[in-house]
């Protein structure tokens, strides 16, 4: 390559890089404005012209936080939640998606076909059935009520992904271990499940990010305030009268961290888990 086309090699990847820095600063500024609105005071947040910099920044909404709402009771119902809905969506998703990529049988692409439809709707469109069908299996106020929904929503994603991703596991693996005596329990437990670790994690990540920001469920089928999540908690500090803007904030913040260091650590595994099995050889 020429020195002038190296110039220009260089040239369009600045180009790039500045175009890719001014559209993530673009995504961040919301989640900027939200973090510096709860180090300001609460006249400082609606002063016209915005302060995109708090003139005097102070932490006390986050020392009053844990004594004027329950944050810690929303986490935690929110954890409790979105752990539910990743076991279930897994137990559920893992045997159909393996069974479709290791048997062909009549109705197979019917019934992939028909798991998909389902990411088709959105929930509010179904939400006056689901209200029927929880009330009458009795699962009305509890965890599961917003359990069951959450994972039927992210079932369809997920066998599809991991349909995908077993695919490309080659059968001659589990052949040689049906040949040494292994179950087909032990092939899928043992030997295929620990290959697509990648797929795994990136549909616990998907799984656990859609229980953990679901307010619609938990608006409809809770009315037991110690089971609110982090969304609905956060809904219920809007008050007819005023609204304590600051401290909202400053649940939401607190609300975002737990994700925020789930991924960090797995961003390699979703990455790869996303793009694995998307390309045929």
């Amino acid at each position: 390559m020429t020195m002038a086309g190296h110039d220009r090699s260089n040239l369009r990847k600045v180009r790039l890089y500045g175009v890719l820095i001014g559209l993530l600063g673009l995504m961040m500024l919301p989640f900027y404005a939200m973090f510096s609105s709860t180090l300001k005071p609460e006249s400082e947040i609606f002063a016209a012209p915005a302060t995109l910099v708090p003139s005097d920044p102070s932490i006390q909404a986050y020392l009053q936080v844990w004594t004027q709402t329950d944050v810690l009771l929303w986490v935690g119902n929110s954890f409790i939640i979105s752990v539910g809905t990743v076991v279930l969506t897994l137990l559920l998703a893992i045997p159909a998606a393996y069974s479709c990529a290791r048997n062909d049988f009549v109705g197979k692409r019917t019934f992939l076909l028909a798991v998909l439809v389902v990411q088709m709707f959105a929930p509010v469109v179904l939400i006056v059935g689901l209200f029927d069908v929880i009330t009458q299996m009795g699962l009305f106020n509890t965890y599961l009520a917003v359990i069951v929904p959450a994972a039927a929503f992210t079932l369809p994603f997920n066998v599809w992904m991991l349909y995908g991703y077993f695919k490309t596991i080659p059968v001659a693996l589990e052949e040689s271990a049906r040949i040494d005596g292994a179950s087909q329990l032990q092939i899928l437990t043992k030997i295929v499940l620990p290959l697509t670790k990648p797929a795994l994690v990136a549909s616990v990540t998907y799984t656990f990010l859609y229980a953990w920001n679901r307010l619609l469920f938990v608006l409809t089928f809770l009315t037991d305030s110690a089971k609110y999540n982090i969304p609905r908690g956060v809904f219920s500090m809007v008050g007819a009268l005023q609204t304590d803007w600051r401290m909202m904030l400053t649940v939401s913040v607190i609300g975002i961290i737990p994700l925020l260091i789930l991924f960090a650590f797995l961003e390699e595994y979703i990455v790869a888990g996303m793009t694995a099995g998307a390309v045929k050889e």
